[in-house]
């Protein structure tokens, strides 16, 4: 069976490059790389103590890749390493020698985020707070999205300490003078909670300008890797310091230009500009492998570049409906749902329709007869689709699909069921964010889209709503290579 490279094959191979790099001084080339795809165990150790990366797994990995990968991807793989390599290393790496480590294994980067995050959802008594925080959405990918960390490798084991054992009050006078009044009040336990909250939150703010002083610094660098298609690939470096990130996301001009209900596929798109820049769309659609039924999710995308721009899950684009104001759109699919089948046929995992419905149609178990319901409903899934479309994609084609789906002994309920899954969730989604839909204004489908863009593209989780914008979360400073 062909290899198929896994982001931590393609971001350790980067890791290798780069250390690659530091040791040659000059540019490299891509059959420079390849020796040690095919024996990672000859990496001279000139190299290797620079190149942190899980060699008991891509020694193996490295060796499989090479052997029964697609030789023109490998090849692809291979360019982008060096061109980023040779482009990186001399603009940022110029303090020294640098360690670079696959992110894994410069935990306390990450790490401290999570410990911060989790004070902040453990000690909110605000029900907002704690709902965004306890959905799971302000994972450590979308706080600082960084694949690959090159550190100067003279600072690297302080700097680790120093990020492991980061604490607010032994960077920030202020931070110290605000905990020390804290201590002398007189609180009871709800309001020492508030207290410990608001402390977290300032933890946040000041751990997000040590990484962006550190990286101004050059002794430790984020880097977010996408492939590059050539040498002259984009480098961007997205610092989110102070309320920066906030003020530029609310003079952000966004226009959705349209919804595209795609009949011949198993997707949606929805197309909007950026202050005028068109070419930009969301392309909802199922990401699970083929063996499986879960949710859709919706792919940051960009006409002519090679690399997705980030995703964004069901829930977090429910609460960032709900926040918005734009739960009317949600109430009206629930209720012709209602009229359709006679029940909301939601699930309880978001606001749109869960993909356990669909699951439950291809189990057959006890009581329940999957097929049966299957049968049932499939017409009224058909209907549903063709109103979510305004007739664009009407529910005769639908039910053409669904029978092709079912397989000439009509026994295919897996595929079926799954085609049904990715019409209904992707059509959902584009019916919310549909200008021809009238339940919400444009305005708050277009502060929709502005929340579910940031969030996606590792900007911050930040919530807009009329002409205010409620940061839950900001991004720390990194580097973003490739696409």
């Amino acid at each position: 069976m062909a290899f198929s490279a896994k982001p931590w094959h393609t971001e350790s191979l980067q890791t290798l490059a780069m250390a690659l790099r530091q040791e040659e001084g000059n540019d490299i080339r891509p059959d420079q790389i390849s020796p040690y795809m095919r024996d990672l165990g000859s990496l001279p150790q000139n190299i290797r103590q620079y190149c942190y990366i899980d060699y008991s797994q891509r020694t193996t990995d490295f060796r499989n890749w090479w052997n029964d990968g697609d030789p023109s991807a490998v090849d692809e793989w291979l360019n982008s390493c060096a061109w980023i390599a040779n482009k990186l290393y001399p603009r940022y790496c110029k303090k020294g020698k640098y360690n670079f480590y696959r992110q894994d294994l410069f935990p306390a980067y990450k790490g401290t985020y999570n410990r911060i995050k989790n004070d902040i959802k453990n000690n909110s008594n605000q029900k907002l707070m704690k709902k965004v925080y306890k959905i799971g959405s302000i994972n450590e990918d979308k706080w600082n999205p960084s694949d690959i960390i090159a550190v100067q490798a003279s600072q690297a084991n302080s700097l680790s300490r120093q990020l492991d054992n980061f604490e607010a009050s032994q960077v920030s006078k202020m931070s110290q003078e605000i905990q020390a009044q804290n201590d002398r009040m007189n609180l009871n336990s709800s309001q020492k909670k508030e207290i410990h909250l608001m402390e977290d939150l300032d933890e946040m703010y000041e751990y997000n300008k040590l990484i962006d002083d550190l990286f101004v610094k050059l002794e430790c660098i984020g880097i977010s890797l996408k492939k590059a298609a050539s040498s002259n690939f984009p480098i961007r470096v997205m610092r989110h310091k102070d309320t920066k990130g906030i003020k530029k996301a609310l003079n952000m001009r966004i226009e959705i230009t349209g919804v595209q209900y795609l009949s011949t596929n198993q997707k949606c798109i929805v197309d909007f500009t950026i202050s005028g820049e068109s070419g930009h769309y969301l392309d909802i659609r199922g990401f699970e492998s083929s063996r499986k039924i879960s949710d859709v999710q919706i792919q940051l995308s960009k006409t002519g570049s090679t690399s997705a721009h980030g995703k964004i899950t069901l829930p977090i684009v429910t609460m960032i409906t709900k926040l918005s104001k734009g739960r009317a759109s949600l109430s009206k699919m629930n209720s012709e749902k209602r009229k359709l089948f006679g029940s909301n046929k939601v699930g309880s995992k978001h606001g749109f329709t869960d993909w356990e419905v669909f699951n439950n149609y291809t189990i057959v178990r006890g009581r329940q007869n999957g097929h049966l319901d299957f049968q049932r409903d499939k017409d009224n899934w058909a209907k549903y689709i063709e109103w979510l479309s305004k007739n664009r994609h009407e529910s005769v084609t639908v039910m053409q699909r669904v029978e092709r789906e079912l397989g000439p002994r009509g026994d295919q309920y897996f595929k079926a069921a799954k085609y049904l899954k990715h019409k209904v969730q992707s059509y959902e989604v584009g019916f919310l964010l549909d200008k021809e839909q009238k339940q919400i204004k444009d305005e708050i489908k277009v502060n929709i889209l502005k929340s579910m863009y940031s969030y996606a593209g590792s900007k911050g989780l930040v919530v807009f709503n009329d002409n205010k914008a409620t940061s839950f979360m900001v991004s720390s400073t990194y580097l973003k290579a490739g696409g």
